[in-house]
C-alpha cells in the first residue's frame, strides 16, 4: 500500500453535482493538503470536492402507534357534528360564497365539512374528517 500525495491533475473518484453520482474527476485546486475543486470526467462539470464516504445507514425510530388513534378521535368528532345534517342539502365550496356559523360546505379536496367559526372580514374554520381547516369565505 503506498501513500501517494495527491496534486492537480490526478484522478479522483467525487461525488459529481450535476451527475448526481460518484464519478471520476480530475483535481484542478488544492489549498495545502486537501483537495478544493474538481472537474468531472463524465460531464465535464467543476465544482467544490464532495468525498465519497458511505453515509450512516437511517436509524428505526420507534413508534408506539399513536396516529391512527388521532385519526380515529377527529374522524370520531366529525361524525358527531354532522350526525343531525343531510350531506345533500352541503353548498359546494367558493371563496366568494356567503357563510354562516353551522352551515355545512362541499369542498373539492377536503370533502364534506362544517362551519365551526366565522371571523372577519373574510375566513371560517371548517371541521373536517381530516380535521379543522381555515378558509376563505365572505360572510353572511
Amino acid at each position: 500500500m503506498t501513500n501517494q500525495q495527491l496534486s492537480a491533475g490526478d484522478h479522483i473518484t467525487s461525488k459529481c453535482t450535476k451527475c448526481k453520482d460518484t464519478t471520476n474527476h480530475t483535481i484542478i485546486a488544492m489549498v495545502g493538503d486537501t483537495i478544493a475543486k474538481v472537474e468531472c470526467n463524465t460531464c465535464g462539470g467543476i465544482h467544490n470536492y464532495r468525498s465519497t464516504v458511505a453515509k450512516k445507514p437511517a436509524t428505526k425510530r420507534k413508534t408506539s402507534g399513536s396516529r391512527p388513534v388521532k385519526t380515529a378521535k377527529t374522524e370520531t368528532e366529525w361524525e358527531e357534528l354532522l350526525k343531525d345534517l343531510d350531506p345533500a342539502t352541503a353548498t359546494p365550496y367558493s371563496m366568494q360564497m356567503s357563510i354562516e356559523s353551522g352551515d355545512l360546505i362541499q369542498h373539492p379536496s377536503f370533502g364534506l365539512g362544517r362551519v365551526i367559526n366565522v371571523t372577519r372580514p373574510n375566513k371560517m374554520e371548517v371541521y373536517f374528517s381530516s380535521g379543522v381547516k381555515l378558509l376563505r369565505c365572505t360572510i353572511g
